[in-house]
């Protein structure tokens, strides 16, 4: 399917998880964007004068507004396609739960995530510590998904159908999977969980999410994401 011509600019970063579910969402919605990978370490001008926060994901539309967090960049990107309206609204109830999902990702989750993961950023960080805290949110999401599936099912977290909660939490799922990847796929406790991120990982779209592109500089021409591609 060929893609209109973007003037949307989007910095990321290929490896974080916010921006992953942010490119995810986008990519999703058939929603094309300039994209400028950023170096963390050498962030350019453009995206500090854009947002104060430094901080990826950031996306800069057409009419010149910018939005700075992840969660709204997935909102634009559905608000903006064609996909059912049901995908963000699945009512009071489950509205409530999506929502509390996701606040647990992103501010429990994500602390014990980075404490496990980079310990020797966190002074008296302990990996063994957090690690358990982080298997204990697991499970009871992998009790979410098996309350709604047989054996062997492919499920989602709230609810009959994918809603962006799932788009939310697996891309911090992979990255809590690739500290010890042997032991995220022996562990017997987790048989939902890994079917659920196999869908993502094994998705025909996962290689353009992840496709490695050289950091941005201001002279050299924009790369288009997606490109022009086939929709499965």
């Amino acid at each position: 399917m060929a893609l209109a011509m973007s003037n949307e600019i989007l910095y990321s970063f290929r490896r974080c998880p916010y921006a992953i579910r942010a490119r995810w969402a986008l990519l999703q919605c058939r929603k094309q964007v300039n994209l400028r990978e950023v170096q963390l370490s050498n962030k350019p001008k453009d995206l500090t004068k854009a947002s104060e926060k430094g901080t990826v994901p950031v996306l800069v539309l057409a009419n010149g507004k910018v939005i700075d967090e992840s969660i709204d960049i997935m909102t634009w990107a559905i608000k903006n396609s064609n996909m059912n309206n049901n995908f963000l609204h699945k009512g009071e109830k489950d509205n409530k739960e999506i929502e509390e999902l996701i606040k647990e990702n992103d501010n429990i989750f994500k602390y014990h995530l980075d404490r496990y993961k980079y310990p020797n950023r966190y002074k008296d960080a302990i990996p063994e510590y957090h690690n358990n805290a982080l298997k204990t949110i697991l499970r009871r999401w992998e009790e979410k998904l098996t309350s709604r599936s047989r054996e062997q099912s492919l499920s989602w977290l709230v609810g009959s159908k994918e809603t962006i909660a799932d788009w939310c939490l697996w891309p911090f799922v992979r990255q809590y999977r690739l500290v010890n990847k042997e032991e995220f796929d022996l562990n017997n406790n987790l048989l939902k969980i890994k079917l659920w991120l196999d869908y993502y990982l094994n998705h025909p779209l996962y290689p353009i999410l992840m496709k490695k592109n050289k950091f941005w500089e201001s002279s050299k021409k924009e790369i288009l994401f997606p490109e022009e591609i086939t929709y499965p």
